[in-house]
């Protein structure tokens, strides 16, 4: 096997996590009383953590009102995390197939590290190890330091490990940690804008990454 490793980002990759993102962001600004979202706004602000999500959402104008967006959108999305979300179709069985493997499996997302941790073990157990999510001090993607982090842990070298996403930051973290960029068409960003963004390749099912491990 050539690859050893491979790094997945959460939303849009590994799971459709848009409805319950956007109904816990609607619920915050509803708190603020400030204009819903629709879905797919929110589709396309989503991918460099939470607080560029709040300002996004919020709009031009309405800056000063960030932090409180911010708070409450955590404490309405850690009730309805899991709700709606949901696995892609054929992403379970390529998890466990991959980990059947002996393939070493990370997820590293901007998403705040408590709900990564939730809905990565509600939908896929302890096949994930590290999780690796947004906290106090740590740099987030497209930064490549935690790529290099989990490379270390593992023991394994920049060409021993796949990066899959679905989002620029995806994309430019991989490039930038010399690990080869998988870009997921299934996600939240288009073939183009992944292409754009540095994808080495660019998969349409799941299925199609146990192909990738072995280069065939």
């Amino acid at each position: 096997m050539d690859y050893q490793g491979i790094i997945f980002d959460l939303d849009g990759t590994l799971a459709d996590t848009l409805a319950d993102l956007t109904d816990a962001m609607n619920a915050g600004l509803a708190d603020l009383g400030c204009p819903q979202r629709t879905a797919e706004e929110c589709r396309q602000m989503i991918g460099n953590g939470l607080r560029k999500f709040a300002e996004r959402a919020l709009g031009p104008g309405r800056e000063e009102l960030t932090d409180k967006l911010v708070a409450a959108q955590i404490a309405h999305y850690m009730r309805c995390c899991c709700e709606k979300t949901q696995v892609y179709d054929g992403m379970a069985e390529t998890v466990t197939e991959l980990a059947d493997r002996g393939v070493r499996l990370a997820v590293l997302t901007n998403k705040d590290q408590k709900p990564a941790e939730i809905i990565t073990r509600h939908y896929f157990g302890n096949r994930f190890d590290p999780i690796v999510g947004a906290a106090n001090g740590r740099k987030r993607k497209p930064n490549p330091a935690t790529t290099f982090e989990i490379l270390k842990q593992w023991n394994l070298t920049a060409e021993q490990v796949l990066f899959v996403g679905d989002s620029e930051p995806d994309m430019q973290t991989a490039t930038a940690a010399g690990v080869r960029a998988v870009g997921c068409e299934w996600g939240f960003r288009s073939r183009e804008i992944l292409t754009g963004a540095g994808a080495d390749t660019v998969i349409e099912q799941p299925k199609q990454i146990l192909k990738l491990i072995n280069r065939e």
